[in-house]
C-alpha cells in the first residue's frame, strides 16, 4: 500500500473524477471464463476483537484459494542476525496465523527489508512490539552491510520453515524507493539477490520476488513523477533476481483514478516476465480523506476488479490478491488519528460492507474463484 502526500496538488482532477464516475469505461461481464490462478485476501480484520478475526479468516475459506500473510512493521534484526530467540508476541502472532490458515490454501508470505515509508532500513520489532526505532549500530548500517544480508536471510528462512508457503515476497513495494531514496537502489539490490540466491539455493522450488508499486512505476503516483525515467530501467534490474513482477495496484477516487482500460497491464507486460498482483483493491463509495472526497461506488469498483481478473485470465496471472475482505469501519475509530486518515483509503476497499451485505464486487469475485485446490 502506497502512502500519498500533498493532497492539495490533486484538486485540479477532481472534475476529471466526476466525468470518470458519471462516463462508462468498460462494463463489467456477467459471464467470465474461468480461472485458474490463486485468488485470495489478506486476514486484515473488520475490528480488532477475536470475533471480527474468526470472520475474516470464515471469508477467506470460504472465498478464496489463498492466504496472504503481511509484514510490514520490522524486523527482529539483532535476533535474526545472531539466531536468538524472537519476540514472544512476534512467536504467537506467527502461531495465531498458522492456527488460522485454511490447510487447502496457497499460502504467500509478504515480508520487507524496507520501512513502511519506503525510504530506507525497516524497523526494529523487539519485545516492545513492532515499529521500535532501530538501535544507532542498525541505523548506520546500509541497505547492503554484511550484517543487514545476513540477518534478513536468516529472517526469510525463519519464515519459510515457519510457515511453508507456496509465495515469498522478499520486499514490499520495492520501487517505491526510487520515487524516495534513489541513492540507495544500487545497495538495495545487492541486498535483493543475496537473499534470492540465498533462498533458492535452500528451496529451489520456492517462488520468490520483490513486489512493486504499479502506481510509481507508471508516474501515476504523485511522488513517482521527479524520477520516473529511473522506474523502468530499475525494475527491468530487479527483476533479474525475481520469480514474478509481482504488481501492487490500487484505485483510490480521483488519486489513483485508473480506468479500467484494456492496455492497463502493457507496460507491467513488457518486462516480460510472469505477472502476479500480491495486494490490490479499489474504494467502493465516496469517502473523505484529509478533506477532499474521493467519488467512487460499488460499479466502479466491480469494474477495476473486473479488469484485474480479466487480465488475470487472458495473461495467466499466477494469483490475485484483494487486499481487504470485508470494510473495516470499525476497527478505523480505534486507530490514531494520524493513520486514521490514511487508512480511510481502504477502509471501503472490501468485499462485504462490514454488517455482512456483499457489494457489487463481491458476485465479480465468484465469478471467477475457481474449484478450491491447492493445485490449480
Amino acid at each position: 500500500m502506497v502512502i500519498f502526500k500533498n493532497m492539495s496538488k490533486f484538486f485540479y482532477l477532481y472534475a476529471l473524477t466526476l466525468l470518470l464516475c458519471l462516463s462508462p469505461i468498460l462494463s463489467y461481464a456477467d459471464s467470465t471464463k474461468p480461472y485458474h490462478g490463486y485468488m485470495g485476501f489478506s486476514p486484515w480484520p473488520s475490528d480488532l476483537t477475536t470475533e471480527a478475526l474468526d470472520r475474516t479468516y470464515d471469508f477467506i475459506e470460504q472465498n478464496g484459494n489463498l492466504i496472504a500473510h503481511h509484514f510490514d512493521a520490522g524486523l527482529p534484526w539483532e535476533e535474526a542476525l545472531h539466531n536468538k530467540p524472537y519476540p514472544q508476541h512476534l512467536i504467537n502472532d506467527w502461531n495465531w496465523r498458522l492456527h488460522k490458515t485454511p490447510q487447502d490454501h496457497a499460502i504467500l508470505v509478504s515480508i520487507t527489508p524496507l520501512n513502511f515509508e519506503r525510504k530506507g532500513l525497516a524497523l526494529y520489532w523487539n519485545n516492545k512490539g513492532d515499529g521500535q526505532p532501530l538501535p544507532p549500530k542498525w541505523a548506520a548500517k546500509k541497505l547492503n552491510d554484511p550484517d543487514i544480508k545476513k540477518a534478513f536471510l536468516s529472517h526469510a528462512l525463519k519464515v519459510v520453515q515457519t510457515f511453508k508457503p507456496d509465495f515469498l515476497a522478499i520486499a514490499i513495494e520495492a520501487n517505491v524507493l526510487i520515487s524516495h531514496k534513489p541513492e540507495l537502489w544500487q545497495d538495495y539490490l545487492e541486498l535483493n539477490s543475496y537473499v534470492y540466491n540465498g533462498l533458492k539455493k535452500r528451496h529451489p522450488k520456492l517462488k520468490v520476488f520483490a513486489t512493486v508499486q504499479y502506481e510509481h512505476l507508471r508516474g501515476i503516483e504523485n511522488d513517482s513523477k521527479e524520477n520516473l525515467p529511473m522506474q523502468i530501467p530499475a525494475v527491468k534490474q530487479l527483476m533479474k533476481h525475481c520469480d514474478y513482477l509481482a504488481l501492487s495496484t490500487y484505485r483510490y477516487g480521483f488519486i489513483h483514478p485508473n480506468p479500467p482500460k484494456d492496455d492497463y497491464f502493457d507496460i507491467a507486460l513488457g518486462f516480460g516476465k510472469p505477472i502476479v498482483i500480491s495486494e490490490t483493491g479499489a474504494i467502493s463509495k465516496t469517502t473523505m480523506v484529509m478533506g477532499l472526497p474521493l467519488i467512487s461506488n460499488q460499479k466502479l469498483q466491480a469494474e477495476f476488479l473486473d479488469m484485474i481478473l480479466r487480465n488475470a485470465v487472458k495473461h495467466n496471472f499466477a494469483f490475485v490478491v484483494n487486499w481487504t475482505s470485508i470494510d473495516f469501519d470499525p476497527m478505523l475509530k480505534r486507530l490514531p488519528k494520524e493513520a486514521r486518515e490514511i487508512a480511510k483509503l481502504w477502509v471501503h476497499t472490501g468485499l462485504l460492507k462490514v454488517d455482512g451485505t456483499p457489494k457489487k464486487a463481491y458476485k465479480i469475485w465468484r465469478s471467477y474463484l475457481p474449484s478450491k485446490t491447492k493445485t490449480p
